[in-house]
């Protein structure tokens, strides 16, 4: 982690996001949502469980799952039953937009900086959380796992980002929550800079970060102005 250095510094010409706990605030929700389905699965899923599934895309949720219940859980199995808990959330509670991300798109698109979402998440849910919350029309492209072989913390899903904005992978910034993006981004070469969620960074996720900031809010006057 490079505390002094700016990113201003580099040759920085586009800007990847995650989704899930750093745009907005998902990740606490499906932690909500996994012991339910758990019930209606038949299932003991905890929050604790769950816990342990932050960051990580369908695949390696499904491991995560099976190595403690084993394979009486699957991924098609709970996929439509958490995918209708999360609707019904989404319908009397709304998604919370994480402080600073406003802010700093609008910031992003007056610089003439093109943005992508790189996400572990599916395509559908990506794109219908974006138009809830009024972000998709500030990005250039959606990257989510199902368009990639390999799920983070494999780089697959920033390469094809960065491809996608028509850039080099190290001419990129990545914003991330989770130590497996982190990892991800990390592992594609690009430029991190962290803003931890419902995990914080271990010294092997720090030394893979150029920052490590608390909140976007801080993202605009530490690296753009």
């Amino acid at each position: 982690m490079k505390q002094t250095e700016k990113i201003a510094n580099l040759d920085i010409k586009g800007v990847i996001f995650d989704m899930d706990g750093l745009l907005i605030d998902t990740e606490t929700m499906y932690l909500k949502a996994w012991p339910p389905v758990g019930e209606m699965m038949g299932l003991p899923i905890t929050e604790a469980l769950a816990f342990a599934t932050v960051g990580h895309g369908a695949k390696e949720t499904e491991e995560v799952f099976q190595a403690e219940l084993g394979e009486a859980f699957t991924i098609e199995r709970a996929r439509p039953l958490i995918g209708q808990w999360i609707i019904d959330y989404v319908a009397q509670n709304g998604l919370d937009v994480k402080p600073g991300v406003r802010k700093l798109a609008e910031l992003l698109r007056r610089r003439g900086m093109p943005m992508a979402i790189g996400s572990s998440n599916t395509g559908v849910n990506v794109r219908a959380f974006l138009e809830e919350a009024k972000l998709l029309p500030y990005f250039d492209a959606v990257v989510t796992a199902d368009l990639v072989e390999r799920a983070k913390p494999a780089p697959d899903i920033f390469l094809k980002a960065a491809k996608n904005l028509g850039l080099a992978p190290e001419q990129c910034l990545v914003f991330e929550d989770s130590p497996t993006g982190v990892e991800a981004a990390h592992a594609a070469g690009c430029v991190t800079v962290m803003v931890p969620d419902l995990v914080q960074p271990c010294d092997v996720t720090k030394e893979r970060c150029f920052q490590i900031i608390s909140s976007l809010e801080e993202a605009p006057s530490l690296f753009f102005q």
